[in-house]
């Protein structure tokens, strides 16, 4: 099956990955099919060379839309983490296949200004492009982000990526149940199994939290920090007696300091945290992960969460 040139210009797997995902569909057969027009594949690289790798043939679906490309490119930003140096890969691949400047700007989720800088310029180049128009050193790293724009405002995109089922039973185990998840979907609490949640239609950010949580909250940066800042006051307030956080490790912004001047214990996993979600392909972020407890069981969370990593008291004055 030949390979849509879009597709092409979104990163594989490592290995490592890939190789999860061959040995779960393996075990749980393929959740997703392979989105294929005529004789060329458009969307599920990764599912193909997974199956090829455990010898399963895939499942496929027929493209019915009108417009291919904008289906793959939609369905890869909202499907995963990209750095800024891969999205820009992307851009520059789509101007040398020929796409206007204004469709890709839509397409991508960046101004027009900014799609022309970046397809003019390359990764060899000594200054890398900012959105600002300004320019930085070519060993720039995304660790080296300035502190007017934290690595992790670079998410966009969809904000749905759920929690992975071992951590949701270890929160529940930690705390004895979840009575409140105030940023979830129906199909999420299948694993969370809170008894009550708050979707984004009830916006959680307006209703009130109490007792136990678990918060795995949208990693938008203009979210993420608001839904810290609710949970510390309602901490704060003693409505929420102890909780768990799933986030980034993004140690550098005021949002991780907030949660950290609230918690008792942090989890650093080893490895990066595999989020899922019902429609798409499991997403494993660029960066690592943390999870924040909130309470006085410390021992309990300890012996439940070492499992994933590393764990570190927190001491406050």
């Amino acid at each position: 099956m030949k390979i849509h040139p879009v597709a092409e210009l979104f990163p594989m797997f490592p290995e490592d990955e890939l190789r999860e995902l061959a040995n779960d569909i393996k075990a749980n057969g393929l959740q997703q099919p392979i989105v294929k027009m005529d004789d060329t594949l458009l969307d599920g690289r990764n599912r193909l060379a997974a199956c090829e790798l455990v010898g399963i043939k895939p499942e496929t679906k027929e493209y019915t839309g009108k417009d291919a490309t904008a289906f793959i490119i939609s369905i890869n930003l909202k499907r995963r983490h990209l750095t800024r140096e891969q999205r820009d890969d992307v851009i520059r691949g789509l101007r040398e296949q020929g796409m206007t400047l204004t469709k890709i700007a839509k397409a991508v989720g960046v101004s027009e200004p900014t799609a022309r800088r970046v397809s003019q310029s390359s990764n060899n180049e000594s200054e890398i492009i900012n959105e600002r128009g300004q320019s930085r050193p070519s060993h720039y790293t995304p660790h080296e982000e300035d502190l007017s724009r934290p690595h992790v405002a670079n998410n966009s995109g969809d904000n749905e990526w759920y929690t992975p089922k071992p951590y949701a039973e270890a929160a529940c185990s930690v705390m004895g149940k979840i009575e409140l998840d105030p940023a979830s979907t129906p199909e999420a609490n299948k694993v969370v199994k809170s008894e009550h949640i708050y979707t984004q239609n009830d916006d959680g950010l307006k209703q009130e939290w109490t007792g136990k949580i678990w918060l795995n909250p949208p990693y938008a940066s203009d979210l993420i920090g608001k839904f810290i800042e609710k949970l510390a006051a309602s901490v704060e307030s003693k409505q929420v007696t102890e909780a768990l956080v799933l986030v980034n490790n993004a140690t550098e912004t005021k949002w991780f300091a907030r949660l950290v001047t609230a918690s008792s214990f942090l989890c650093f996993p080893t490895g990066r945290v595999k989020f899922w979600h019902p429609n798409k392909e499991s997403a494993t972020p660029l960066q690592g992960q943390c999870v924040a407890y909130i309470g006085k069981n410390g021992k309990k969370f300890y012996s439940e969460f070492k499992q994933f990593g590393l764990i570190c008291e927190v001491c406050h004055d």
